[in-house]
């Protein structure tokens, strides 16, 4: 028995099993699958859960937002709309309907959790402005530190003058940097400077480099992207362990 057809290319039919293959071959079957079993997952989930509504007062409200965003207030465009994008208003709704129950089930899964998962990735969240001035040799790095601290030089001067790197074309400005990405020693350096401060010499790879600290700044959960993020993190491993309990068979008509 063959398969019903998933496609239609021109004038070919193209097969379930065929399909299936051409994943296969690309190398791209198994986050197929994966993505097909999560979304099971979370429609079984809000399926047994009673305690997740929405309004249909906050859906036509969020309907009518989504026109005004797209500017499909008159009701032909918006049917044009839904005629290009291959959709129809029950379909749309029931996106909007899912996207509300999905927000819903998330909080309700990463609420009693974010805290303490924001303490575990704080280091790995929090982020360093900095300017360098990178050099080869430490003789010079140590002569141009004396020269700042001591002598009064300024930063965007030398940087321009001696630095190796592109960023001295910026005054030194290497902008934004992951802190848990620095060397160890110049971490911990960080971690006890004030804005401002310069800080080295220190040798990272075969240059030497002198840093002025710009900003620091703490990673909080009153960021909504970080929030939002963490929170995506927990759910996506709630689901992953979801996941792991399920017995899964292929099944493909040749």
């Amino acid at each position: 028995m063959e398969s019903k057809p998933l496609l239609t290319i021109g004038e070919e039919e193209l097969s379930w099993s065929k399909s299936l293959k051409y994943l296969q071959a690309s190398g791209k079957l198994q986050s197929f699958i994966t993505e097909i079993v999560s979304q099971y997952i979370i429609e079984k989930e809000l399926q047994s859960r009673e305690d997740i509504n929405v309004d249909p007062a906050v859906i036509q409200q969020a309907i009518i937002d989504f026109r005004l965003q797209k500017k499909l207030e008159d009701q032909q465009k918006f049917q044009e709309w839904l005629q290009q994008n291959r959709i129809n208003y029950n379909a749309l709704e029931a996106q909007i309907i899912n996207s509300f129950k999905l927000k819903q089930l998330k909080d309700s899964i990463t609420s009693e959790r974010i805290e303490e998962y924001f303490n575990q990735r704080k280091a790995g969240l929090d982020y360093v402005i900095l300017s360098r001035i990178v050099v080869p040799d430490k003789e010079l790095a140590d002569a141009l530190y004396l020269k700042i601290v001591e002598d009064g030089g300024k930063f965007e001067d030398l940087a321009k003058e001696h630095s190796v790197t592109n960023d001295k074309n910026f005054n030194g400005l290497m902008g934004a940097v992951n802190l848990a990405s620095l060397p160890e020693d110049l971490r911990n350096t960080v971690n006890s400077a004030n804005s401002g401060d310069v800080l080295g010499p220190f040798q990272i790879d075969k240059f030497w480099n002198i840093f002025r600290l710009e900003q620091l700044q703490g990673a909080s959960l009153d960021n909504a992207e970080i929030k939002k993020k963490l929170d995506n993190e927990l759910f996506e491993r709630w689901v992953a362990e979801k996941l792991q309990n399920q017995k899964i068979t292929l099944h493909v008509n040749e």
